[in-house]
Protein backbone atom coordinates (compact mmCIF):
# COMPACT_ATOMS: atom_id res chain seq x y z
CA UNK A 1 0.00 0.00 0.00
CA UNK A 2 2.98 2.51 1.06
CA UNK A 3 4.51 1.88 -2.61
CA UNK A 4 1.57 2.15 -3.85
CA UNK A 5 0.97 5.50 -2.31
CA UNK A 6 4.48 6.78 -3.02
CA UNK A 7 4.16 6.02 -6.66
CA UNK A 8 0.59 8.44 -7.06
CA UNK A 9 2.93 10.61 -5.81
CA UNK A 10 5.65 10.47 -7.60
CA UNK A 11 3.12 10.50 -10.76
CA UNK A 12 1.43 13.89 -9.43
CA UNK A 13 4.75 15.89 -8.85
CA UNK A 14 5.71 14.59 -12.70
CA UNK A 15 2.23 15.45 -13.92
CA UNK A 16 2.42 18.80 -12.23
CA UNK A 17 6.31 19.63 -13.31
CA UNK A 18 5.14 18.97 -16.65
CA UNK A 19 2.47 21.00 -16.76
CA UNK A 20 3.75 24.20 -15.45
CA UNK A 21 7.02 23.46 -18.09
CA UNK A 22 4.46 23.43 -20.73
CA UNK A 23 2.92 26.69 -19.20
CA UNK A 24 6.14 28.51 -18.90
CA UNK A 25 6.98 27.28 -22.86
CA UNK A 26 3.51 28.95 -24.00
CA UNK A 27 4.03 32.47 -22.05
CA UNK A 28 7.76 32.84 -23.13
CA UNK A 29 6.52 31.93 -26.72
CA UNK A 30 3.84 34.79 -25.74
CA UNK A 31 6.10 37.30 -24.67
CA UNK A 32 8.51 36.33 -27.38
CA UNK A 33 6.13 37.25 -30.08
CA UNK A 34 5.54 40.27 -28.31
CA UNK A 35 8.57 41.50 -27.83
CA UNK A 36 10.03 40.04 -31.45
CA UNK A 37 7.31 39.83 -33.71
CA UNK A 38 9.93 38.41 -36.24
CA UNK A 39 9.30 34.85 -34.36
CA UNK A 40 5.53 34.81 -35.98
CA UNK A 41 5.46 31.63 -37.93
CA UNK A 42 5.67 31.64 -41.55
CA UNK A 43 2.30 31.58 -42.28
CA UNK A 44 -0.18 32.81 -39.40
CA UNK A 45 -3.38 32.05 -38.92
CA UNK A 46 -5.23 35.42 -39.22
CA UNK A 47 -8.43 35.55 -37.47
CA UNK A 48 -11.44 36.49 -40.17
CA UNK A 49 -12.76 40.39 -39.79
CA UNK A 50 -15.95 40.79 -41.47
CA UNK A 51 -17.01 44.28 -43.29
CA UNK A 52 -15.76 43.57 -47.02
CA UNK A 53 -19.03 45.25 -47.78
CA UNK A 54 -17.96 48.75 -46.06
CA UNK A 55 -14.94 49.06 -48.23
CA UNK A 56 -14.91 52.31 -51.14
CA UNK A 57 -16.85 50.35 -54.15
CA UNK A 58 -13.35 50.92 -56.28
CA UNK A 59 -11.30 48.83 -53.81
CA UNK A 60 -13.84 45.92 -53.56
CA UNK A 61 -13.89 45.84 -57.46
CA UNK A 62 -9.81 45.03 -57.48
CA UNK A 63 -10.13 41.93 -54.82
CA UNK A 64 -9.30 38.53 -56.66
CA UNK A 65 -11.89 35.79 -56.48
CA UNK A 66 -9.51 34.02 -54.71
CA UNK A 67 -5.36 34.65 -53.17
CA UNK A 68 -4.09 37.40 -51.23
CA UNK A 69 -4.26 41.20 -51.79
CA UNK A 70 -3.38 43.95 -49.97
CA UNK A 71 -5.43 47.72 -50.26
CA UNK A 72 -4.21 50.79 -48.95
CA UNK A 73 -6.54 54.13 -48.76
CA UNK A 74 -4.66 56.66 -48.82
CA UNK A 75 -7.73 58.85 -49.07
CA UNK A 76 -8.79 58.52 -45.44
CA UNK A 77 -6.60 60.53 -42.40
CA UNK A 78 -4.05 58.66 -40.40
CA UNK A 79 -5.60 58.05 -37.51
CA UNK A 80 -8.00 55.71 -39.40
CA UNK A 81 -7.02 52.60 -40.58
CA UNK A 82 -6.79 51.97 -43.88
CA UNK A 83 -4.97 49.10 -44.69
CA UNK A 84 -6.79 45.89 -45.19
CA UNK A 85 -5.07 42.42 -45.75
CA UNK A 86 -7.48 40.10 -47.64
CA UNK A 87 -7.37 36.32 -48.27
CA UNK A 88 -10.40 34.39 -50.78
CA UNK A 89 -12.50 37.70 -50.30
CA UNK A 90 -12.12 37.65 -46.40
CA UNK A 91 -10.83 40.68 -44.36
CA UNK A 92 -7.81 38.94 -42.37
CA UNK A 93 -6.39 42.29 -41.04
CA UNK A 94 -7.72 45.79 -41.21
CA UNK A 95 -5.09 48.43 -39.29
CA UNK A 96 -3.53 51.71 -39.49
CA UNK A 97 -0.54 52.12 -41.76
CA UNK A 98 1.43 55.59 -42.05
CA UNK A 99 2.62 57.29 -44.69
CA UNK A 100 5.33 59.55 -45.60
CA UNK A 101 6.21 62.59 -43.68
CA UNK A 102 6.57 64.88 -47.26
CA UNK A 103 2.95 63.63 -47.87
CA UNK A 104 1.57 65.51 -45.44
CA UNK A 105 0.26 65.44 -41.59
CA UNK A 106 -3.01 64.04 -41.14
CA UNK A 107 -4.15 63.57 -44.64
CA UNK A 108 -1.95 62.17 -47.54
CA UNK A 109 -2.61 64.73 -50.10
CA UNK A 110 1.23 64.84 -52.13
CA UNK A 111 2.68 61.48 -53.92
CA UNK A 112 6.13 61.01 -55.64
CA UNK A 113 8.43 58.34 -57.39
CA UNK A 114 11.32 60.26 -56.77
CA UNK A 115 14.35 59.79 -54.54
CA UNK A 116 14.47 61.37 -51.44
CA UNK A 117 11.17 62.78 -51.73
CA UNK A 118 9.58 61.18 -48.33
CA UNK A 119 6.67 61.18 -49.78
CA UNK A 120 4.49 57.56 -50.50
CA UNK A 121 3.72 56.44 -53.77
CA UNK A 122 0.47 55.30 -55.36
CA UNK A 123 -0.14 52.39 -57.99
CA UNK A 124 0.26 48.90 -57.85
CA UNK A 125 3.00 46.57 -56.38
CA UNK A 126 4.12 43.13 -55.78
CA UNK A 127 5.69 42.01 -52.56
CA UNK A 128 9.46 40.64 -53.17
CA UNK A 129 11.58 38.87 -50.32
CA UNK A 130 10.99 38.93 -45.97
CA UNK A 131 14.33 40.14 -44.35
CA UNK A 132 15.33 41.57 -40.87
CA UNK A 133 17.22 44.80 -40.77
CA UNK A 134 17.51 47.84 -39.01
CA UNK A 135 13.68 48.36 -38.50
CA UNK A 136 13.12 44.81 -37.30
CA UNK A 137 11.73 42.15 -39.46
CA UNK A 138 10.22 44.39 -43.45
CA UNK A 139 9.27 43.15 -47.03
CA UNK A 140 10.49 44.31 -49.80
CA UNK A 141 8.14 46.13 -53.08
CA UNK A 142 8.30 46.36 -56.21
CA UNK A 143 6.55 48.96 -57.87
CA UNK A 144 4.52 47.94 -61.76
CA UNK A 145 4.07 51.15 -63.01
CA UNK A 146 6.20 53.33 -64.76
CA UNK A 147 6.72 56.82 -63.45
CA UNK A 148 4.37 56.56 -61.06
CA UNK A 149 6.48 53.69 -58.35
CA UNK A 150 8.63 52.00 -60.57
CA UNK A 151 11.47 53.66 -58.12
CA UNK A 152 9.48 52.02 -55.27
CA UNK A 153 12.31 49.91 -54.99
CA UNK A 154 15.35 51.43 -55.69
CA UNK A 155 14.04 53.89 -52.98
CA UNK A 156 13.63 51.26 -50.23
CA UNK A 157 10.17 51.59 -49.64
CA UNK A 158 9.05 48.52 -47.83
CA UNK A 159 6.75 47.18 -45.20
CA UNK A 160 7.85 47.76 -41.61
CA UNK A 161 6.74 47.99 -38.10
CA UNK A 162 6.74 50.91 -36.11
CA UNK A 163 5.38 51.75 -32.00
CA UNK A 164 4.22 55.26 -33.70
CA UNK A 165 1.33 53.25 -35.67
CA UNK A 166 -1.20 53.36 -32.13
CA UNK A 167 -3.97 54.67 -30.72
CA UNK A 168 -1.53 56.02 -27.47
CA UNK A 169 0.53 58.20 -30.42
CA UNK A 170 -2.81 59.17 -31.53
CA UNK A 171 -4.24 60.42 -28.38
CA UNK A 172 -1.24 62.19 -28.04
CA UNK A 173 -0.72 63.65 -31.19
CA UNK A 174 -3.99 63.48 -33.72
CA UNK A 175 -2.17 61.32 -35.81
CA UNK A 176 -0.02 58.35 -36.23
CA UNK A 177 3.18 58.63 -36.85
CA UNK A 178 5.17 59.05 -40.25
CA UNK A 179 7.26 57.57 -42.46
CA UNK A 180 9.95 58.10 -45.11
CA UNK A 181 7.56 56.83 -47.82
CA UNK A 182 7.00 53.08 -46.68
CA UNK A 183 3.89 51.19 -45.57
CA UNK A 184 4.54 51.40 -41.56
CA UNK A 185 2.12 49.68 -39.42
CA UNK A 186 2.06 48.41 -35.74
CA UNK A 187 4.86 46.05 -35.09
CA UNK A 188 2.58 42.97 -34.62
CA UNK A 189 0.32 43.60 -37.70
CA UNK A 190 3.54 44.19 -39.96
CA UNK A 191 4.65 40.70 -38.28
CA UNK A 192 1.09 39.07 -39.56
CA UNK A 193 1.49 41.17 -43.31
CA UNK A 194 4.88 40.15 -43.98
CA UNK A 195 4.78 36.54 -42.82
CA UNK A 196 1.59 35.88 -44.86
CA UNK A 197 2.36 37.90 -47.99
CA UNK A 198 6.14 38.15 -49.07
CA UNK A 199 6.86 36.86 -52.42
CA UNK A 200 4.38 37.72 -54.79
CA UNK A 201 1.22 39.54 -53.29
CA UNK A 202 -0.35 42.33 -54.96
CA UNK A 203 -0.36 45.86 -53.30
CA UNK A 204 -3.06 48.36 -54.36
CA UNK A 205 -2.80 51.99 -53.31
CA UNK A 206 -5.05 54.76 -53.91
CA UNK A 207 -4.86 58.56 -52.95
CA UNK A 208 -6.45 61.59 -54.06
CA UNK A 209 -4.66 60.60 -57.72
CA UNK A 210 -6.02 58.52 -60.47
CA UNK A 211 -3.50 55.82 -61.33
CA UNK A 212 -3.55 53.25 -63.68
CA UNK A 213 -4.13 49.36 -63.07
Amino acid sequence: MRNLVLALLAFVLCASAAWNLKAVNRSWKVIERHFRPEFVGEEPQLREVSGLEELPADLRQRIPAKGKVILVDFRLPSSKKRLWLIKNRKIRLHCRVAHGKNSGEVWATKFSNEQQSFKSCLGVFTTGKAYVGEKGLAMKLHGLEKGINDNAYDRGIVFHGGKYVSKAFILRNGRIGRSHGCFVTEPQCNAQIVRACAYGTKVIVVGHRSIRI
